[in-house]
């Protein structure tokens, strides 16, 4: 059994002039061999700051393409709220865990953020051969008023000074 890792002191300055941000974060690809997870935080399905008490705390596996929602028109999805840590499985027995002291949210999708941004239509989507993760410090409630309400002024994220710490740990059993 082998282990090594890498440790990170993320410091994020938002101007004044920023307001209403998606999310502070860092993004991220690993390869697809990496087609599965298992969580310790909120699931089994999405959550998100305005709605995350939907979803039990608990240990959760998926694959990357339960990850998935279909949304009629294809968006931001697969988001868990107050996660603890996150470990993605490669096929080959690697393992690639996430963790941090504060609570965080995370992201894992085959469709990347420029692929949702641009496609109108679901069947506009295809899977890449990189997995897109995001690991959030913060991350805005749903909703953007292009059909129905928007999200609360509290679930929305405006400038200032935002620091956390997290480490990646790979694990191989060979």
């Amino acid at each position: 059994l082998t282990k090594k890792g890498l440790y990170v002191r993320e410091l994020v300055n938002i101007p004044e002039q920023w307001v209403d941000l998606p999310r502070v974060g860092i993004r991220f690809e690993i390869p697809d061999s990496f087609g599965r997870l298992c969580w310790f935080g909120r699931g089994p399905n999405e959550s998100y700051p305005d709605r995350f008490r939907s979803q039990m705390v608990g240990i959760w596996e998926s694959s990357i393409d339960e990850q998935y929602h279909p949304y009629v028109v294809p968006q931001e999805h697969g988001a868990h709220h107050q996660t603890r840590w996150v470990t993605f499985i490669d096929e080959t027995g690697l393992n690639m865990r996430i963790s941090a002291i504060q609570l965080f949210s995370f992201s894992a999708r085959t469709y990347h953020d420029e692929d949702l941004t641009a496609a109108s239509t679901i069947a506009e989507l295809e899977n890449r051969n990189t997995i897109e993760v995001h690991i959030d410090n913060a991350l805005r409630g749903l909703g953007t008023a292009a059909c129905g309400p928007d999200t609360l002024q509290r679930y929305r994220l405006d400038s200032g000074v935002y620091s956390w710490d997290w480490q990646i740990d790979f694990e191989s059993n060979s």
